[in-house]
């Protein structure tokens, strides 16, 4: 066995070694792992050439390139109760789309720090957009990388060509609104704001629900790392734009402050027109004032603020506009109309009211 291929069969033992630890740890997988791939042949230079222009973002990348290239956090089975790091090539993932060999993702760690020097670092502007995301992150280890398709058949999705450094237009504007709204220098509420991601946009745009049922059981699970054939998989950008989506909804509650939606406004992150948001079901108005009240006097277990799947994600109505989990088919709703809607389309929802309050007009 020559040099290199003992170098790589170090370096898979040292990730299998912390991946496999009760409690993961990236601090403890940057310090054994980071350093022997810095000094692999192909990465070598081009590590170097990353480190010295991106100074103090360099951990951020270095981490976000192990998490996101090397590992994956899967749903333990058979209890579905917790999730756990593991390696791509772990066995849970055999036949697997989501499996993917050390020599391969090692392949892609290749290929993307080529990019990253030759498209992206020497950049002003794409620079400045890595940095975003590296400073402005609210999931750990937060890049803007990506799978270019999702397999619609049993292709494997994590592979050498199909992910890639991404940041589309609406990606960037999730991010600057994000950015925006938690700096006390730019947000008259900095502090509330970062209450309202972390509490209630994070978990319902990235994470998936407990599901115990169908073909692809998830828990708390990152949605681009579910099964790419599961409802509940969705892309990190399609993720984003629903993130942007539910935070303009909330600036259109009724009596959102003026002087919170006014810098949004004037820089171009919000749209200058809005109309006041109503629940989708009951078609009531959202108060902002009753809103930020809950979310600063919580009670466990109660919320008169939901979000929720306008077509759930179990009815998988590809036929339909609004399916999946996408901006278009997500929203903040009212706790009685989720209670009313319950497992129904929106449209299902809604012609039953319809027909119930006909029927009340009837018995006048």
């Amino acid at each position: 066995m020559g040099g290199s291929q003992i170098r790589k069969l170090v370096i898979r033992k040292n990730f299998e070694i912390v991946a496999n630890a009760k409690r993961f740890s990236m601090p403890a997988l940057y310090r054994t792992v980071w350093p022997l791939l810095e000094g692999h042949k192909q990465l070598k230079e081009p590590l170097a050439a990353a480190k010295d222009v991106l100074k103090d973002s360099y951990r951020n990348f270095g981490q976000a390139l192990l998490r996101h290239v090397f590992l994956i956090e899967v749903v333990k089975t058979p209890k579905i109760e917790t999730t756990k790091t593991r390696v791509r090539w772990f066995k849970q993932l055999n036949d697997d789309p989501r499996y993917c060999s050390f020599d391969e993702c090692l392949s892609i760690a290749i290929d993307l720090t080529n990019d990253l020097n030759q498209n992206l670092i020497n950049d002003k502007i794409e620079l400045s957009k890595l940095n975003l995301f590296f400073s402005g992150g609210i999931l750990p280890y937060e890049a803007p990388l990506d799978y270019i398709i999702r397999p619609l058949d049993a292709a494997r999705i994590h592979r050498p060509g199909n992910i890639a450094w991404t940041c589309t237009d609406k990606m960037l504007r999730t991010m600057k609104l994000r950015i925006f709204l938690q700096d006390p220098d730019t947000s008259p509420a900095a502090s509330f704001f970062t209450s309202v991601l972390e509490d209630k946009v994070m978990i319902k745009t990235y994470l998936t629900d407990r599901v115990l049922t169908g073909d692809h059981k998830t828990n708390r699970e990152k949605r681009w790392e579910v099964h790419p054939q599961s409802v509940h998989f969705a892309l990190r950008r399609d993720c984003m734009d629903i993130e942007y989506s539910l935070i303009e909804q909330l600036c259109r509650f009724e009596d959102f402050p003026e002087e919170y939606r006014k810098p949004l406004q004037q820089q171009g992150i919000l749209p200058e027109e809005h109309v006041t948001f109503k629940c989708p079901i009951t078609l009531e108005k959202m108060s902002f004032a009753k809103f930020r009240s809950e979310l600063e006097n919580p009670m466990h277990g109660k919320s008169a603020f939901q979000v929720g799947h306008l077509n759930p994600l179990k009815l998988d109505n590809s036929a339909s506009v609004a399916s999946g989990h996408t901006a278009k088919n997500i929203s903040w709703m009212s706790a009685d109309g989720n209670r009313i809607q319950g497992s129904l389309s929106l449209d299902d929802t809604r012609l039953m009211l319809k027909r119930i309050a006909s029927n009340y007009k009837a018995e006048k």
